[in-house]
Formats: C-alpha cells, structure tokens, sequence
C-alpha cells in the first residue's frame, strides 16, 4: 500500500507540474526562467543545512522517544533560521557574483521558506517513518497545487522571475498548514537539546554528503549561468527538465518506500541488499524504455511541450537522458548505505562523485552546452563502475546479483525501443509533422512494452498484473 501510495503521489506531481511548466515556458523568457533557476538551486544547495540530516535520522533511528525528534526539530529550526537571516544579508553579493540585480530580491522572496520549513520538516518525516504515504499524499498534492497556481496567475500578470519564488512561499505555507492539520497527531511538541550529540554526529556525516549531492545538482546552473549566462542556463534547464521530472518523481515513487523499508529490515536485523536490488529492478524497468523514448523523439518532445524558442534544447535532452539511465543502474545507493548505519561511506561516494562531475562541467563549459551534456555521459559510466564496487564491499552485493537485476529491464528496454526507433526511421519528425510520428512511435513503444513485460515476467509488470487481479474480484463483487 505504501509503495501504491508513494506512486500515486509522485504521478499526481506530473500530472500538476509538467503541463505548469508548458505554461510557464510560453509566460517566462529562457532568460527570466534562468534567473530563477541559479536562485532555487542556490536555495536548495543551502536547504542540505538547514534540514541537516535530522529528517534521515528519525526514519532511521533503531528507538525514537519523545527526545529524539524534539531535538531533531530544534536543531532543524536553529539552523533555518540563521540560514534564512545569512541568505537574506548574502544575496546582493551572490546577485553581483552573477552580474544580475533582481537575483537580490528573488533570493530574499526564497528565505522567507527557510522560516517556515522546520514546522514541516519534522512531521514529515514522523510521517515517512510510520509509512503514513496517505497523509504525506494530502499535504504534498495541496502543496503542490497551491504553488503551482499561484505561480502560474503571477507570471500571467507580468511578475517575471519572481512569479515561481512566490509561489514558493505560498507552498511552503500550504505544507505547514497540512501538517498542522492532518499530521498534527505527529506534531514535535516542545523544543530540546537531549540527544544533540546523536543527532549531531548522523547529521553532520549527513549533511556534508548531502551538500556534495546539491552540488552536483546545481553546478550546471552555477556553471552554465557564470560561464554562458541565463538564457543558456534556461536552456539547459528546458533540456533537463523532462529528464528532471522522472528522476525527481517517477524515481522517487520507489525510492521513498525504499528508504523506509530498507531502514526498518535493517533494524529488524535483516539483510537489505535483496530490497535494494528489486528497488533497481523497478527503477530501471520504469526508466530506461522512458528516457530512451524521450532520447529518441526529443524534438517533437521539445516542439510540442515547450515551443519552437527552445529547439536548442533537443540535443541536451537527448544526451542528458542517456546520461541519467546511465546513473539508474546505482540509484538511491545513499539511502542503503544509510540505512545499514554506513552513512560516512556514503557521503565519501557521494563527494567522489559531484568532485569529477563538477570538473567535468568545467572542461566542457568551454565547449558550449552540447559538449556539457555529452561530457557527463563517459563520467557518468565510470562514477557508476566505482560505486557499484564500492556497494559490492559494504553490502556483499557482486556483480552477478547486480547483472542479475537489470537483465529483465535490459530486455524490457530493448523490446520497448527497438519498434520506436524503427518507427522514428520510417516516419521521421518534422517541423510540420509532430503529433504524427511521435504517436506512432509512443504506440510501437507500448506494444513492445507490453511485449516484453509479457516475455522477461518483468517484477514490474508482475506487479501490475497482480495489481489488476486484485481489483477484478471486488469489480466483479460489485457488479454482482
């Protein structure tokens, strides 16, 4: 139920987010949207040290008593408040940084969430911990709604870039309000430093890796706004964003379950590896037919969700999804490592990691964004290699088990992409010829998904198929 419920959500999130943001690219410029891109991913790079760790640590404590998330949420509201007055006082130095004034007033509209989060943060992760995804799913949707709309009215009045940094203030107050009202029964009552020296050690191992993470994530906007200025980094940003949504969403759906299931087997004293792979199995099954279609047919993608002022993004996308079912093979590894009480391994793969991709988009920023996202396919590979050895030696997972669990999505992926591709040949997309082709190839894809979900016994489609079975007696109940 927890993993129908983290889906749901994670769908509903598409279902909100994506036709938002084709509004949003026919209301903003690449170069208002860049703007606030370089803001939020600075704002999400500080938000590793506001939270600092203490969500993780509550989920997977082996005990929690009252203590344990008193201290968590005050250490969560010391630092997010001080976060919040730095960023306040920072921002004119990181606007001239970037050469853009209003970044100023964006930056200072963005800290007013910093003030709000620990309300949230706290129940939200009471929340995770008792797997209580439908609650989670009436706050995270309220939110999402509420920040989208009220993004969308503003920048459809002329706000610009600071239409979206509202709307993330209004979200942020949606989500206290849900968690005030429907998880009130996991609110933090009273503040306290008891555990201080628990929470701190998990939390600053925790947060260094998470920092490293963010990095990783926001250096293209860093990069790419320093280096090539803001209408390339909308660009970019338009490029990555179908890719972004499924790693940030589809992924997601699985990997919060994950995170919960993996930390309660291991306080059970049980083996987490065999959970982890199956979690890869899913991930990969879902991924790789997705973003190879998305590879395949990103101009029509680009045409028609985005506009013709964003063809410069097709190759990005195109290369950038190759890079992120690279990065499928390993995904969530933090959470097992974190799970199984290996968070400085963690954090140590995590830093290796953002350290090359960070280099990597330095090189290649001198190359254009092209170069960009093709450097990071070959780093991508190699990152993966290292911490696939690197799980091998914490957990005991070899590369058998491993091969094992992407075999059925490998050929699943083929049978999925195959057809598309084929169809793609014979019926080539167009300036004048979008809906055409890509229904032909999303349909060809579709058959040879069902195809091949039918012939590997995908654990993902076995899923579906069990799902369905479950529904048909109660159809049939009803009925009678």
């Amino acid at each position: 139920m927890a993993v129908v419920l983290s889906s749901l959500q994670q769908y509903t999130d598409l279902m909100v987010t994506f036709p938002s943001i084709m509004i949003l690219s026919r209301l903003l410029t690449p170069a208002q949207i860049g703007v606030y891109s370089v803001a939020v991913t600075f704002v999400n790079l500080v938000h590793m040290l506001r939270d600092f760790g203490t969500s993780e640590y509550i989920v997977q404590a082996d005990r929690l008593d009252t203590g344990k998330p008193q201290t968590a949420f005050t250490i969560t509201w010391i630092i997010a408040w001080a976060l919040a007055a730095g960023l306040f006082f920072a921002s004119p130095l990181i606007a001239a940084f970037f050469r853009e004034p209003d970044l100023t007033q964006v930056l200072r509209i963005l800290s007013i969430t910093y003030l709000l989060l620990p309300i949230g943060s706290t129940t939200s992760s009471m929340l995770v911990r008792d797997l209580q995804f439908g609650i989670r799913y009436k706050i995270n949707t309220s939110q999402l709604v509420i920040q989208n709309a009220v993004t969308i009215a503003l920048a459809w009045y002329g706000f610009g870039y600071f239409s979206p940094a509202w709307g993330a203030v209004a979200g942020m107050l949606t989500t206290v309000a849900g968690c005030l009202y429907w998880g009130r029964h996991y609110r933090i009552r009273g503040i306290g430093l008891a555990h201080w020296r628990e929470v701190g050690d998990f939390g600053l191992k925790k947060t260094v890796g998470s920092i490293m993470n963010r990095l990783g994530d926001s250096a293209p906007d860093f990069v790419i706004g320093r280096m090539l200025g803001f209408s390339a980094v909308g660009m970019f940003s338009r490029g990555f964003g179908l890719v972004r949504l499924f790693r940030d969403n589809v992924s997601a759906a699985i990997g919060t379950v994950a995170y919960s299931a993996l930390s309660q087997r291991h306080r059970e004293g049980r083996s987490a590896g065999e959970l982890y792979l199956r979690s890869i199995t899913f991930i990969t099954g879902l991924g790789w037919p997705f973003l190879g279609f998305a590879s395949l047919m990103a101009f029509p993608i680009i045409r028609i969700f985005f506009g013709d002022q964003w063809d410069m993004a097709v190759p990005i996308l195109r290369l950038l999804a190759i890079q992120v079912a690279i990065s499928l093979v390993v995904m969530h590894y933090q959470d097992l490592l974190t799970a199984i009480g290996r968070v400085g391994t963690a954090t140590t793969w995590v830093t290796i990691w953002q350290v090359l991709t960070v280099a990597t988009l330095l090189i290649a920023a001198n190359f254009g964004l092209v170069a960009i996202a093709a450097a990071l396919i070959p780093t991508t590979a190699v990152l993966v290699a290292l911490v696939v050895i690197g799980i091998a030696r914490e957990t005991g997972i070899g590369l058998r088990a491993y091969l094992h669990a992407l075999a059925p999505s490998a050929v699943l992926a083929l049978t999925t992409l195959v057809p598309a591709a084929a169809c793609r040949v014979v019926y080539p997309p167009a300036a004048d010829a979008l809906w055409g082709p890509i229904l032909c190839a999303g349909a060809t894809a579709l058959a040879g998904a069902v195809t091949g979900g039918l012939w590997t016994r995908h654990p993902l489609w076995l899923e579906i198929v069990q799902a369905y079975r479950r529904r048909r007696p109660r159809r049939e109940t009803v009925s009678t």
